[in-house]
């Protein structure tokens, strides 16, 4: 084990989205032999009465004998997937901003879709949503019911690829995580995006499929003789729609955390938002911009 290597880091507060969020970053950590960090956030600036009057310490020890209980469960749980080089840790501050600081040197954080907390009808929680935004470093948000069964392991990453700049990124990811995972790799291009400014050329259908082939092959060419089956898939389809489809089948779904279309102070794609609010299995969001 090279404990050198940058960690993947995870988060816990005691809720089943948080432990399965352990689970797969467990694995992560195992299949790229890296260390895992498990991180319990104690929200002690939640408790300031008035935002001013910091609370009992009789009320902090409370809440950091809760997180140790938390934090023995997890590593429990990460260890059981295979992971030797575990730690855990408290963080004071919130949840969010606690996963936000630890991607700083973090190699990836894995959160889950939910949470304690979360509101009634949010279908992607406040902290997943935070952190897929803000992270210094990839994210993976862990998101469906039977992405933990075992024939979920037969079925391929897919990867959602628009033709941006940061399209070899995202590739290069998904690669290597068909590759860790021993499967197929599906590499989507939607050509019906969102409209195009009028300074673009327009193409008619025939013309984009073949862009949009000869787009994918250009950026798969130089990985499919890197030991995994690589399948090109040009479709005429918004990218959100056939990638939230795709995911049904998906073990895992690998996309820029910005698209084409986004602008400065776009803190998350369009199609990264209904990615985590819909997918039927993880998320893995290549970070796009330092």
């Amino acid at each position: 084990m090279n404990t050198t290597k940058r960690p993947i880091v995870t988060g816990i507060d005691g809720s089943g989205e948080a432990l399965d969020a352990v689970r797969w970053a467990g694995r992560a950590a195992r299949l790229r032999d890296v260390p895992l960090e498990i991180v319990h956030a104690l929200d002690f600036p939640a408790l300031l009465a008035g935002g001013v009057v910091p609370p009992p310490e009789e009320m902090k020890d409370t809440l950091r004998a809760h997180g140790q209980r938390y934090l023995r469960a997890a590593q429990e749980i990460a260890e059981a997937q295979g992971t030797t080089a575990v730690t855990t840790r408290l963080d004071p501050d919130r949840a969010a901003q606690a996963l936000i600081e630890a991607s700083r040197t973090a190699a990836l954080v894995v959160v889950g879709s939910g949470g304690r907390g979360r509101l009634t009808g949010l279908l992607a929680g406040s902290v997943a949503s935070a952190v897929g935004a803000h992270a210094a470093c990839d994210v993976v948000v862990v998101r469906g019911d039977s992405w933990d069964d075992p024939e979920v392991a037969d079925r391929p990453v897919v990867a959602g690829i628009d033709g941006s700049e940061p399209s070899a990124r995202i590739l290069a990811a998904a690669v290597a995580e068909a590759r860790a995972r021993k499967t197929r790799l599906v590499v989507v291009h939607a050509s019906a995006d969102e409209p195009r400014p009028e300074t673009e050329p327009h193409l008619d259908p025939q013309a984009a499929t073949e862009a949009g082939e000869q787009l994918l092959g250009e950026l798969t060419g130089e990985h499919e003789a890197g030991g995994i089956t690589v399948e090109r898939v040009v479709v005429r389809g918004h990218p959100r729609r056939e990638l939230i489809e795709r995911s049904a089948t998906a073990q895992l779904v690998v996309l820029g955390d910005r698209g084409r279309g986004g602008f400065p102070g776009l803190l998350l794609g369009s199609t990264g938002q209904a990615l985590l609010h819909n997918a039927a299995c993880p998320v893995y969001l290549v970070r796009t911009v330092s």
